[in-house]
């Protein structure tokens, strides 16, 4: 009997002590679960939604080990949902998020854990979430809530010759009248939005990740091409928005957006308050 319970504590012990398979992608992601979940796998552009708490790594001393368990790593943390205890939906389209997450992302099952590191090599040209390089990468663990196809937007086909131009060079086509009085100055406008490059190719969309985009008007928090076209639309209004670099990004480079781009807004007003 003795050496039953001596080989069942010492198959507990090695159980315990096993390290997790860490996996090397290409590009140099790396991952490992922390629990492998038991519901639907996700895969490259689904509509996923997360939990996550973000580190920059400053010390890759058990790079696999639960730093949220460690209170000194607290202050390399660039970002979590734990605080709001609100899920984080993205797209595993290599857009959203943080560039080269959703190869780690790609493959989870919902209910799943995983700890994924992003090298400083796949950082270098991301602009988000505040962090900027030089830094040696980032630790992400991610917990998997659920994961589905996500929708496919088009831009909305407009007759041209009704586009009209403001004098700072917005050019815009009312596509759906609203009800109500036009959004105004301290109004909270909520929309729904998807965004294109003037040679068709999306950049983002709110449609498809199932969020629209709440914002005040007239305090400066989105482009100025949206602070004067949104003036323009009532609750229910949609318009295609042509947005002259000047009332966009100007000089600098976003994501897929270059420097110096015309961009294009197919938007809805949901709510005006």
């Amino acid at each position: 009997m003795k050496k039953i319970l001596v080989l069942v504590l010492l198959l507990f012990i090695a159980g315990c002590s096993r390290k997790p398979e860490i996996v090397i992608l290409k590009s140099g992601v790396k991952y490992a679960d922390d629990t492998v979940g038991t519901g639907v796998q996700t895969k490259s552009g689904d509509l996923v939604s997360i939990q996550f708490t973000g580190w920059i790594i400053k010390d890759s001393t058990d790079i696999f080990k639960d730093w949220s368990k460690d209170s000194t790593k607290m202050r390399s943390i660039f970002g979590t949902t734990k605080m709001r205890n609100e899920p984080l939906k993205i797209l595993l389209d290599g857009q959203s998020f943080i560039k080269g997450s959703e190869e780690g992302i790609a493959g989870m099952k919902v209910g799943g854990t995983r700890t994924i590191i992003l090298p400083a090599i796949k950082l270098n040209n991301h602009i988000g979430m505040n962090i900027m390089p030089p830094h040696p990468g980032l630790k992400l663990q991610v917990k998997l809530l659920d994961t589905k196809q996500s929708k496919i937007v088009k831009a909305w086909v407009v007759d041209t010759t009704k586009l009209r131009t403001t004098e700072d060079g917005l050019r815009y086509v009312i596509v759906e009248n609203g009800i109500g009085p036009k959004a105004t100055n301290g109004n909270f406008v909520t929309v729904n939005y998807s965004g294109f490059l003037l040679n068709g190719e999306k950049f983002d969309s709110s449609v498809e990740r199932e969020e629209p985009f709440t914002f005040r008007l007239g305090f400066h928090s989105v482009l100025q091409g949206w602070e004067e076209g949104v003036k323009l639309l009532n609750k229910g209004a949609k318009a295609k928005l042509i947005v002259p670099s000047a009332l966009a990004f100007g000089a600098r480079s976003v994501g897929k957006i270059p420097s110096n781009s015309t961009i294009v807004f197919d938007i809805e007003v949901v709510d005006i308050k």
